[in-house]
């Protein structure tokens, strides 16, 4: 029983359980960009939450499904944290506006999803009430701009930060790193953001150490009870990450860029459109390809 189920893994299914894994790892460094959302969009975040959340249960069952997944994760993760510093200096708010465009794209997918057990009034008061208490936080966020010393908690603090761009779809990484100014020994500054994915791409150790200690602590406290909402309240829950995801893409908008010039303007509506049509046929890639079931 089990050779047939591994056969059912077609070439064409690796392929592509591998190509989401990369996107699913490169969206939980990118700025604006949550992992967790493209596991949503790519029907990969139920099983991929029910594994971390119970790992010694589901292990045998989704390990044929997810192994491909999670070995394009690292290659995402590893390979866009080496090239975004440079990517991010040259070609900022063209990138900003390209992940507005695929957060676009996602939102049917994401309402399709929230809606597979129904709606009923407590899953939109949940999308509003969710929405404006992200809009507050994300703009005490950018008013208040604080100054660190990068140690071994603050870089638990990063690690935590990475986790919950997988487990909370809608959540950034950078809206929680960006905002935080570092400073080192040489007096030297930049944002805890570019602190922590430096050192993933120049895989620093000492750096990357106290990260997996955060990341692995969050994984263990969070999991679980994102797990529980979800099997519990799924309605909610989802349409709850909805108002995250709304909330955290209208911080993503690079306002500046928009209204610099008219063919400035010009530029980033293409890069959004661009975004917003990649998503979509990625979306539609999705549903064409069958996947394994996971019991």
């Amino acid at each position: 029983m089990e050779n047939q189920q591994v056969e059912k893994l077609s070439v064409k299914q690796l392929l592509l359980s591998i190509i989401q894994g990369a996107l699913i790892g490169a969206g939980a460094v990118l700025p604006g960009v949550s992992g967790g959302v493209l596991a949503v969009l790519f029907g990969i975040y139920k099983p991929i939450m029910r594994l971390l959340a119970h790992p010694f249960k589901e292990l045998k069952n989704s390990i044929r499904l997810l192994w491909p997944i999670l070995l394009g994760f690292v290659i995402g993760y590893i390979g866009i944290a080496k090239v975004l510093s440079e990517v991010l200096t040259r070609y900022e708010t063209q990138a900003l506006a390209l992940f507005v465009g695929m957060t676009i794209g996602i939102m049917p997918s994401l309402f399709r999803e929230a809606g597979e057990k129904g709606r009923n009034a407590k899953s939109w008061i949940s999308l509003c009430v969710v929405f404006l208490c992200a809009l507050t936080l994300l703009t005490l966020a950018r008013i208040l701009k604080v100054t660190i010393m990068p140690n071994f908690l603050w870089n638990m603090f990063g690690g935590f930060c990475l986790v919950l761009s997988v487990i909370v779809p809608g959540m950034s990484s950078s809206v929680l790193m960006l905002p935080l100014t570092a400073t080192n020994a040489a007096g030297e500054t930049f944002t805890f953001y570019e602190h922590i994915t430096g050192a993933i791409g120049n895989l620093d150790f000492a750096v990357l150490l106290p990260v997996g200690v955060g990341a692995v602590l969050t994984l263990v406290l969070l999991t679980k009870a994102v797990d529980w909402l979800l099997n519990n309240h799924y309605s909610v829950t989802f349409h709850g990450i909805i108002g995250v995801v709304i909330a955290a893409t209208i911080f993503t908008i690079p306002v500046a860029a928009f209204t610099a010039s008219v063919s400035s303007c010009l530029i980033h509506l293409l890069f959004v459109v661009l975004g917003c049509i990649a998503t979509l046929l990625l979306d539609k890639m999705n549903q064409s390809v069958e996947k394994p079931p996971v019991e």
